[in-house]
């Protein structure tokens, strides 16, 4: 026989009592339990009571002095002032990268940024509660914070003394606009366009308009009413998570309208008394206020404000019995299901200054300036007791003789009455000598406390010693910036952990919610906007805009201008121009006026755009045109000036020709008259009788080359040389050029 195919199990469903009993079993799993006073509730109670400098508890003293160290206070206002500043001093916590590098896609951005902050800070008071959840995280480890959509809406009241039906219908066909009471009218006739007709005119109408004020809310949740898996290392992750408060009935009655609840049978935690945390108690002690609430009474109907057991919480379960687990957002209002919906992403994000590695819970900074705390606090009360000691110094004394009562009580002028010699009676009891080492160890207790928190004098601008002769303004620059980088990275923690869950969240919750029509915000300066969601970016381009990290406005500002004078400039002196892209100058614009939290589209046109890049390309040809004219005109002007330089050398050649035969001319014109002197002195010494040598006249042809080559050798010659050498065979040798037809 062939073998039988297995069949899948049967899952069975979950039912509803199953279900209120696995959320009971989750928060009986949870880390923290509301009102047992677990150890992590104790931890917390602690750092509430060094926060407050209260002297109770594990800070009870143990003498005379209460005095409690303000090293938790310092620490923790220290952090959250300089939290503060790096990442909501401008009211700016999202910040979105464009698509791409137009200012098109810039200004895309820069209205989705202006709308998630309009919403963060505008439409809650974003600004008080970011800081408390900083603050929050710093004294109570982890601190959660939740966001929601809240349905809701504005009405405003119209009246009118008297309006014509059509104008009434007109108006009510807004479906945001509705009758207030009960209308009356009385027929009347009135003149249109020259002709009477009869209109139903109504009186005394009083019309409501109600304007949509849905919003997303954000809500800071106390440490105490949180409740997540102990196994769990990140929200997503986590088996259960969850939110226990106590709600009253009035309140639940409105929160959940439709919820199939039995309100008679609901099980309450307390009618007369208010039972609160151990964790809110020890707040309450920190502000002196009462920390019980005994016969409240919110209103004349007390049960209308019973307060009930309120939980609301995320598990991943099967619930179709599909076997497959999905997530899922429960509310359980005293014992009943109030709400079950699917759930994409628990709405909830979590702060923690210290992380301890695989755990969810961390460590605050109050847990880690807590030893230099109770150190500073023995060592002063020490201090303190050591004075007071010294100041009103026990006495022995013996009560036979001195009465004890004057004796406690001392008043200027008194007497004290004794029975016999005072002196043996009384005798004081010296306090110790406070130890030499008491002064080095607070000095050594100091600089451990900044070394524990990273909240050096230096990082806070405290330190004088840094500003003596010899420290240069560049020296102390680097003590700060590297005083700070420890503020920096857990500057930079919360943003890559907590406020980035947050962020995304509000505005996925945004981009889900707001589906139709124009959503008006008004902008960073103050004016109306608008903006259609399904053009805002994707939630991938969300980052966190806080001055932290390499893409922080100060780094990035930096960059652009390094780029901007000394790279770009480099290669174009080093001829390497060819290798900056055309559009590098905007690009650097873009950039630089996006680091200054300015719109781009303010300053610059998107040059990206089809039109203007055709434009552009235009542009670009005439300019390529009107260059290539240009270099063809160089060209020109450079062959010019070539020939130019080619006549000018050749008229110098003509011209020293020229003076080179006029110099030969002028020579040949001197030797002919020498000779004709000679042969004139000859024929007149002939006359006398006086016998003289008959002068050897050369022809004209022998002048003329003895005269060339004296020019030519003249010529040759250096300044100041010796006079020229006929050559062997006297001017007969000489030959005149053969152009040479001019004679002296």
């Amino acid at each position: 026989m062939p073998k039988m195919k297995k069949t899948e199990r049967e899952i069975q469903k979950i039912s509803d009592e199953e279900l209120v009993s696995l959320v009971e079993q989750g928060l009986l799993n949870a880390s923290n339990d509301w009102l047992a006073g677990t150890a992590l509730s104790g931890e917390r109670e602690k750092s509430t009571l060094e926060y407050g400098m209260i002297p109770t508890g594990h800070l009870s003293p143990q003498g005379v002095s209460q005095i409690v160290s303000s090293d938790t206070v310092e620490a923790v206002e220290g952090y959250v002032a300089i939290l503060s500043e790096l990442l909501f001093d401008n009211n700016k916590l999202a910040k979105f990268n464009p698509k791409s590098k137009s200012p098109a896609d810039f200004h895309r951005a820069k209205v989705a940024s202006q709308l998630t902050n309009y919403v963060i800070f505008k439409q809650n008071d974003g600004w008080s509660i970011l800081n408390s959840w900083v603050k929050s995280s710093l004294i109570w480890k982890n601190t959660i914070v939740r966001w929601g959509w809240v349905e809701d809406h504005e009405y405003k009241f119209e009246e009118f003394e008297q309006i014509d039906q059509n104008s009434l219908d007109l108006m009510l066909a807004d479906d945001d606009v509705e009758v207030s009471g009960t209308l009356e009218y009385s027929p009347e006739v009135i003149e249109i366009d020259g002709e009477q007709t009869y209109v139903n005119m109504y009186h005394d109408v009083r019309v409501r308009r109600k304007k949509d004020k849905s919003r997303v809310r954000i809500d800071l949740i106390p440490p105490e009413n949180f409740r997540i898996s102990r196994d769990a290392t990140n929200i997503d992750d986590a088996a259960f998570v969850g939110i226990e408060s106590e709600l009253t009935k009035s309140e639940l009655k409105k929160a959940y309208p439709d919820a199939d609840i039995d309100w008679d049978d609901l099980g309450t935690v307390g009618l007369t008394t208010k039972l609160i945390s151990s964790e809110e108690a020890t707040r309450k002690v920190l502000t002196a206020v009462e920390a019980t609430y005994h016969n409240k009474q919110l209103a004349i109907d007390t049960e209308a404000n019973i307060p009930i057991q309120h939980v609301e919480c995320w598990m991943k379960i099967d619930r179709d019995g599909d076997g497959i687990a999905e997530l899922k957002h429960i509310v359980i209002v005293g014992g009943q299901i109030a709400l079950e919906e699917d759930a994409q992403k628990i709405p909830i994000a979590s702060l923690c200054p210290f992380e301890v590695p695989h755990e969810f819970i961390g460590l605050s900074m109050a847990d880690m300036i807590r030893p230099s705390t109770l150190a500073s606090t023995a060592i002063l009360r020490g201090f303190i007791e050591n004075v007071y000691m010294t100041n009103y110094a026990p006495k022995l004394a013996d009560p036979n003789i001195v009465d004890f009562g004057a004796l406690q009580n001392l008043k200027p002028k008194s007497v004290i009455p004794t029975i016999g010699n005072p002196q043996a009676a009384v005798f004081p009891l010296t306090p110790d000598t406070i130890s030499q080492g008491t002064v080095p160890l607070m000095e050594f207790l100091q600089i451990h406390k900044e070394q524990s928190t990273g909240l050096s004098k230096a990082a806070q601008g405290l330190n004088d010693t840094l500003y003596v002769s010899g420290n240069s303004e560049q020296k102390v620059s680097m003590v700060q910036s590297a005083a700070q980088v420890r503020l920096q990275y857990m500057a930079r923690r919360y943003v890559e952990t907590g406020l980035k869950r947050f962020v995304e969240g509000v505005y996925t919750l945004m981009r889900e919610k707001m589906t139709t029509g124009k959503v008006e915000f008004y902008d960073e300066k103050g004016y109306l906007a608008s903006v259609d969601p399904a053009e805002l970016p994707d939630c991938e381009q969300l980052i966190i805009d806080a001055d932290v990290g390499g893409f922080g406005n100060t780094d990035m500002l930096r960059k652009m201008q390094l780029v901007g004078k000394e790279v770009i400039p480099a290669l174009q002196t080093a001829g390497a121009g060819g290798a900056v892209n055309p559009q590098a100058a905007v690009h650097i614009a873009a950039e630089t006026i996006k680091a200054l939290d300015l719109d781009p589209l303010d300053y610059l046109v998107d040059y990206t755009t089809p039109e203007f890049q055709e434009q552009a390309e235009q542009a670009r040809q005439a300019e390529q045109q009107a260059t290539e004219k240009k270099r063809q005109l160089d060209e020109e002007i450079t062959r010019l000036d070539i020939r130019q330089r080619e006549a000018t050398i050749a008229l110098t050649n003509i011209q020293s020709k020229n003076a080179i035969q006029d110099n030969t001319r002028q020579m040949v014109i001197a030797m002919s008259k020498h000779y004709q002197d000679m042969m004139k002195l000859y024929i007149d010494a002939a006359k006398e009788g006086i016998s003289i040598p008959q002068p050897v006249i050369p022809s004209i042809e022998e002048m003329w080359a003895l005269a060339v080559q004296h020019t030519a050798q003249d010529a040759a010659a250096p300044l100041g040389s010796p006079q020229v050498v006929l050559p062997e065979g006297g001017p007969a040798a000489m030959a005149p050029p053969a152009d040479t037809t001019s004679s002296p």
